[in-house]
């Protein structure tokens, strides 16, 4: 009797454990270790596992912050819950997986195995996990040269996102020479963060469409004497980010935009040096408010040292920035955006009245050469066409521009620029300053709101 019942109790459990091998696992790992197999091509990975899974599982492999790693497929051929105990199945515990031919597989710290029916969101919180853990927690940021330069853009930024909110959270008071160790192993990370940045295929950037530019993220701050504006950053994303930033970004005024690199490599370069130094923004955050990068660090400014003045390009990058900022605001119609807007105006007045500006020209007849000082003397046969519109109250309007960009976005190459100040046309003509067919990035001076810029900014 006994026996039968033994031989039944082992049936029942066979039956059991065929069971379950007919319900689909599901499962997710973020690596924290991988150890190389001699003569083999399969990879043992370590960390731990939420949800379940068996030997032989499809097992789907991504580094989910890469913008060029394509997603790949192998299978489980073992699993060890302890050293040496090998398993048929595991559950939410810390386990080794043997993965074939992993070591082809690009696995490393903070990649994330999981199967099909996994979310999107559980696979980027395991792989948040896993690089917080491995270099965070582990290395407190001191990460081999060999593994730093595998990181990509997104890498960057979690750790360096991660770092900063641990070191706020765990440590207590200030010591200098401690922050100073801190800054230093922040500053690799930015480092590889740029690198990665001018490699990229191609960046993502939040626009502004009642601007037609990247939009400047800017706050306003309360100090004692008043209101502090802080200097403002364009938002950029690498690929691996882009569906999260098209979907939290869906709203109007803003769009995504694609900023190529180019074959040349240099397209990335070249649009952060005319934010910068023709729009007036001051750095660039990288995915969040967490992660900013000085405009300095990623581009140098322009030095015209050498060059004669009538040489060096008009720019306007502080009265842009500040044209721009008023621009985004759209209607003024609560008494915050009116406080905001009457701040950025104080700022672009003060601007505007030291501003060489392009006036568009046509000429009918040879202008003669400039001399060094930039001025000429016209014949009197020369015809100059100057682009004037109605304006307010009766009076005309000439129009002008902050810089050669957009300029000619409305004119083509047979306009030239004339360089003048507002206050030499201001008693003549009212001014259309940036008149495109962004027309909130620009603003009408009249000669009264003129002359009160200048009684404000004289007190």
């Amino acid at each position: 009797m006994g026996l039968i019942n033994n031989l039944f109790g082992r049936k029942q459990e066979e039956q059991k454990v065929k069971k379950n091998d007919d319900i689909p696992t599901n499962f997710v790992l973020g690596v924290h270790d991988t150890f190389k197999l001699k003569e083999s091509n399969d990879l043992i990975v370590v960390g731990p596992l939420k949800g379940t899974t068996r030997v032989g599982d499809a097992v789907y492999i991504s580094n989910f912050g890469s913008d060029t790693e394509p997603t790949s497929l192998s299978t489980i051929i073992s699993i060890e819950k302890v050293p040496n105990n090998l398993t048929n199945e595991a559950s939410d515990c810390q386990v080794a997986l043997r993965i074939e031919g992993g070591s082809l597989l690009g696995i490393r710290k903070g990649t994330v195995l999981y199967t099909r029916t996994t979310s999107v969101k559980t696979v980027h919180d395991a792989y948040i996990s896993a690089m917080g853990d491995c270099f965070v927690a582990q290395m407190e940021l001191d990460i081999p040269d060999s593994e730093l330069e595998q990181f990509s853009i997104a890498d960057c930024y979690e750790v360096w996102r991660l770092f900063s909110w641990f070191q706020s959270k765990t440590v207590k008071g200030t010591n200098e020479g401690q922050n100073q160790i801190n800054y230093k192993k922040i500053e690799r990370v930015a480092k590889q963060l740029i690198k990665k940045i001018f490699e990229a295929d191609e960046i993502y950037c939040v626009f502004n469409k009642r601007t037609g530019e990247p939009n400047l993220f800017s706050t306003t701050k309360k100090i004692e004497e008043g209101y502090m504006c802080m200097p403002p950053d364009i938002l950029i994303f690498p690929k691996s980010y882009k569906s999260m930033a098209e979907a939290y970004f869906s709203k109007y005024p803003y769009e995504i935009k694609e900023i190529k690199n180019g074959e040349s490599k240099d397209g990335i370069y070249n649009f952060l040096g005319e934010t910068f130094y023709l729009n007036g923004a001051c750095g660039v955050k990288v995915i969040s408010n967490d992660v900013s990068i000085a405009s300095g660090m990623l581009v140098p400014e322009p030095n015209y040292g050498d060059l004669p003045e009538i040489n060096i390009p008009i720019t306007n990058p502080v009265l842009e920035r500040w044209l721009l900022l008023m621009g985004q605001l759209g209607n003024v119609d609560d008494e915050n955006s009116k406080l905001i807007y009457g701040l950025y105006y104080k700022f672009m007045s003060k601007e505007l009245l030291k501003a060489r500006l392009l006036v568009p020209i046509q000429k009918d007849g040879e202008i003669p050469p400039p001399n060094e000082n930039g001025s000429t003397v016209l014949d009197k046969d020369v015809k100059l066409k100057f682009p004037i519109d109605n304006g307010k109250d009766d009076r005309q309007a000439i129009r002008m521009y902050t810089d050669w960009k957009r300029l000619r976005m409305v004119y083509d190459e047979n306009w030239s620029g004339l360089i003048e100040p507002v206050k030499d046309f201001i008693d003549v003509f009212d001014v259309l300053l940036n008149m495109t067919e962004y027309y909130e990035a620009g603003i009408y001076i009249s000669k009264d709101s003129y002359y009160q810029m200048e009684a404000e900014n004289k007190k």
